[in-house]
């Protein structure tokens, strides 16, 4: 695991605070740009990226050590689309407590291609709305057959931002809210009040 300093941490979290609030008003709607500023925003942003994705991660050889560091790739294809690449399984496998059988039966699956949509709320700083699609799997552990479905928050605290001037150009961040199983909610570990983050970015 690569360690990362707290102040990085809590800075993701400031920007959560400092997008929403900035750029909702009270009924939580965004401004809609006109065509020519999506088309502006999208010139701007399009195209791969290669950057890396932190996540709280349990280390048992250093519990000083409580995230976790990764490398990763995304690309805004179109000004209403985003795909990651390699999304990393384990990472959302150990979210999981509770069920020691899914957990390591999730972890065994390989990495995912997560659609995203994406909608531009602000054209300076370039600011955009995340939705990633469900990520399904199907499982067999304890003798039985079973569907697993992660679900992501969608617009609310999901986002990106772009900035070129800016030491890390490209910053977003999603987080996983609900862990479906067989068609059940379930609280092993991802829930709406429990939900996970994933934070991504770029440097220069």
């Amino acid at each position: 695991m690569k360690k990362i300093t707290f102040i990085a941490i809590v800075g993701c979290i400031m920007s959560a605070i400092s997008f929403t609030s900035c750029n909702s008003d009270s009924d939580n709607t965004y401004n809609e740009l006109t065509a020519a500023e999506i088309q502006q925003c999208f010139n701007a942003t399009r195209g791969t990226y290669n950057g890396k994705m932190i996540y709280a991660a349990e280390n048992k050889a250093n519990v000083a050590d409580k995230y976790d560091t990764i490398n990763i790739a995304w690309s805004i294809i179109t000004d209403s689309t985003m795909t990651i690449y390699d999304f990393p399984t384990k990472a959302l496998a150990e979210k999981i407590t509770g069920n020691d059988e899914l957990k390591k039966a999730l972890a065994s699956q390989p990495n995912q291609t997560l659609d995203c949509a994406i909608s531009y709320v602000n054209a300076t700083p370039i600011q955009f709305l995340v939705g990633p699609d469900n990520l399904t799997f199907d499982l067999n552990y304890g003798g039985q057959s079973h569907k697993v479905e992660i679900r992501f928050y969608w617009n609310a605290y999901s986002f990106g931002q772009y900035s070129s001037s800016s030491k890390n150009p490209m910053q977003m961040q999603i987080w996983a809210a609900m862990l479906k199983l067989d068609g059940n909610e379930t609280s092993y570990g991802i829930t709406t009040s429990n939900p996970a983050q994933f934070f991504f970015y770029t440097e220069k």
